[in-house]
């Protein structure tokens, strides 16, 4: 392969982040592994530099044979990005349990087995970058996105263990934390309704509003935020921590206020009579 890095990227399906990452690395003359689930989702990802592979990220053969296959053609990993994920709208009592594990399943767990898949091999070089993909809503909750919030405030934690757990073999981790990005889990949710049984019916207009404030126009556009993201994943040493997008200065602002007072505006916006 020469001298050119190898990066594996998860969740690249057109339209979000991870297919923009693709870009900006195979630009940057990267070997690009652009993984999702079908690869009939990846088919705009024409450039030479880019190989397209199909990876169920729930599932511990497909994440062993991916990565083998890209030690096998390659021989080596400098770059992992967990993007994969699952956004899902919902009050935290109408949730299924066998759902509740998918989505985490896809969001947390599934960092773990690329993790075990791709470490070892950058230990042995002393050489890699790990990139997990958290959210803004990690560190400010809001109503009607509980479970997948809490998903987000798991990988700020992970990330900062594996961070330490990875300083012996010289392996950079790194938590990104998104704004308002530009991005299609918002568009899956148009169709969005309540259980019949749901005590939230009342609701259902604020949960809508909920999932439309991640379209609003201060969301920031998708190829700008994959641009400076990789600009920071390529440097010698990234940063450890790195946000970006829209909403970002609002939610840090009122962050500082009490978190009693957090929560109470936030759910006054989100809980508002029509």
């Amino acid at each position: 392969m020469g001298s050119k890095k190898v990066a594996i990227v998860t969740g690249c399906s057109e339209g979000g982040i991870g297919n923009h990452l693709c870009q900006k690395l195979a630009k940057r003359d990267f070997i690009v592994y652009a993984t999702s689930r079908s690869t009939s989702s990846t088919q705009n990802l024409v450039h030479p530099n880019i190989r397209r592979l199909a990876l169920d990220v729930t599932s511990d053969s497909e994440v062993k044979s991916v990565v083998a296959t890209v030690i096998e053609e390659c021989g080596y990993v400098d770059v992992l990005v967990n993007n994969a994920g699952l956004l899902v709208a919902s009050p935290i009592i109408d949730w299924k349990s066998d759902d509740i594990k998918d989505l985490y399943d896809t969001n947390v767990i599934s960092v773990v087995r690329l993790c075990r898949e791709v470490v070892p091999h950058m230990a042995k070089r002393k050489s890699g970058t790990i990139v997990n993909m958290g959210s803004i809503v990690a560190e400010f909750s809001t109503p009607w996105t509980g479970i997948y919030d809490s998903s987000k405030a798991a990988i700020h934690s992970l990330t900062e263990v594996l961070r330490m757990e990875c300083k012996p073999f010289n392996i950079h981790v790194m938590l990104v934390v998104p704004g308002a990005v530009q991005s299609r889990l918002f568009d899956r949710q148009d169709d969005f309704t309540l259980p019949s049984t749901s005590i939230y019916g009342d609701f259902l207009h604020n949960i809508r509003q909920r999932l439309d404030a991640g379209k609003n126009k201060s969301t920031m556009p998708t190829d700008v935020f994959a641009e400076k993201l990789v600009a920071k994943v390529i440097q010698n040493h990234p940063p450890h921590y790195f946000s970006a997008g829209g909403l970002l200065t609002i939610f840090r602002l009122v962050g500082l206020l009490p978190r009693s007072v957090y929560l109470f505006i936030i759910w006054r916006m989100f809980s508002k009579s029509k």
